[in-house]
């Protein structure tokens, strides 16, 4: 899989800041992944054998994905109140609404390291009367990205 794969996005809307992790279903990748997949399989594990095993990974990788595009989680940052919502969705739709603070506050953010696979990642914590985690980035660079979007962008206006 592509580890340069954007898996979260951050958009603003009005003064409603978001960040989601919503992977996009990409059919053109999943067209490459799968044909690649083939032509490798049919050439190391011949024609019957190859395809069967194709097969297999292409059902095994779409359906991953398509469970990344349906389930996902939006996290809204509102500079008006300084709310903070977490937002858990299926298709789209809000299936689950977390009120994390009513008053954002950027210096209760914290960036936890975690090694998962040998590959180092970051927990988003926010801290209230207990830890909330909201969203995994999966390098430094997303960690950084994230944490220069906070800082520089949402201002908070009581």
């Amino acid at each position: 899989m592509n580890e340069k794969e954007d898996y979260f996005r951050i958009s603003k809307n009005g003064h409603v800041h978001t960040l989601s992790n919503q992977i996009p279903f990409k059919w053109k990748e999943m067209i490459i992944w799968t044909s690649t997949t083939l032509f490798l399989l049919i050439y190391f594990l011949g024609i019957g054998v190859g395809i069967f095993v194709a097969f297999l990974t292409w059902i095994g990788y779409m359906l991953y994905r398509f469970a990344a595009w349906i389930y996902h989680s939006e996290l809204n940052i509102d500079e008006k109140s300084g709310k903070i919502i977490q937002l858990k969705k299926t298709l789209g739709k809000t299936r689950k609404i977390n009120m994390i603070t009513e008053k954002f506050d950027p210096e209760r953010i914290e960036y936890l390291e975690l090694i998962r696979s040998g590959k180092t990642k970051f927990l988003l914590n926010y801290r209230t009367h207990k830890d909330n985690v909201l969203l995994i980035l999966k390098s430094k660079t997303d960690k950084d990205q994230v944490e220069k979007y906070i800082s520089e962008k949402i201002k908070i206006h009581y």
